[in-house]
């Protein structure tokens, strides 16, 4: 701060910028708001969303295919396979070195499909580069769909 009580950054911009600056700064506040997803299918709670994503992903990152295959509902293990899941995760983490944390997460609902459903989305950081997990749940938090992408 200056000793005149304002912000150094601030005085020697003119009137006109500061107005272009703070509506900058308010959009972007409005934007940032907005990063919740969408409301979750009735009787689904979001923090066992996330807690249960986290640990499919975590199971993903330890190489226990067979463990997520063994998890997904039936219907849905009749389509892939532990061999399937395990492509899907050299594809996307291919290049990028080992699973180092977790950069961020999210849950979102889909209310508006045959199956409402949620989905942990989940940011992890690699030795070079992101990977996204998406992980499906149905509202009986049965595994049902899983989507891992190089960022």
């Amino acid at each position: 701060m200056c000793r005149d009580g304002g912000f150094i950054f601030w005085k020697g911009i003119d009137m006109r910028k500061k107005v272009w600056l703070f509506a900058l700064a308010a959009v972007l506040l409005v934007i940032l708001a907005g990063c919740r997803g969408n409301e979750l299918p009735d009787g689904m709670d979001e923090d066992k969303v996330s807690s249960a994503g986290l640990a499919v992903m975590s199971q993903l990152t330890k190489d226990e295919y067979e463990e997520v295959y063994d998890a997904l509902r039936e219907d849905v293990r009749e389509q892939t396979s532990a061999d399937a899941i395990e492509e899907m995760m050299d594809t996307a983490t291919e290049g990028r070195g080992s699973f180092k944390k977790v950069k961020d997460s999210m849950v979102t609902g889909v209310t508006d499909a045959d199956e409402p459903h949620a989905i942990a989305v989940i940011g992890a950081k690699y030795d070079k580069k992101s990977v996204v997990f998406r992980i499906a749940f149905d509202t009986e938090m049965n595994l049902i769909g899983l989507d891992v992408r190089g960022k």
